[in-house]
């Protein structure tokens, strides 16, 4: 059984419920990227390549982060696994799964017969 100090265990936890909420933070702030950029492209009736490349680059930033999300999620996993096999087996300490996430997805709307 490793021997982890619950102090450490706490930074451990703290850094990495910060690392989930800049990561999802960043994917919704290029997905909006996105979305203005086809808005904003509209608006202002530019033809449709006018602002592709620039589309082109956020969609690849947001395939990017998309790509980072996941590799948290192993590392998260990773260090769950280390907590279970160690002195901090029993202290909860705010890794995931007692973290909640920061965003909410809204019921969708049901259609009444």
């Amino acid at each position: 059984m490793y021997q982890i100090e619950n102090n450490a265990g706490r930074v451990i936890a703290s850094d990495t419920q910060k690392s989930v909420k800049a990561v999802d933070q960043a994917l919704m702030s290029l997905a909006h990227l996105c979305a203005s950029i086809v808005e904003v492209s509209e608006a202002s009736q530019l033809p449709i390549t006018a602002a592709q490349s620039a589309l082109d680059n956020v969609g690849a930033s947001l395939t990017g982060i998309i790509s980072t999300r996941s590799s948290v999620g192993e590392a998260t996993r990773d260090l769950l696994k280390l907590k279970r096999q160690s002195t901090l087996e029993t202290v909860a300490v705010g890794c995931p799964p007692d973290y909640k996430a920061t965003g909410h997805i809204s019921a969708p709307a049901t259609a009444e017969a």
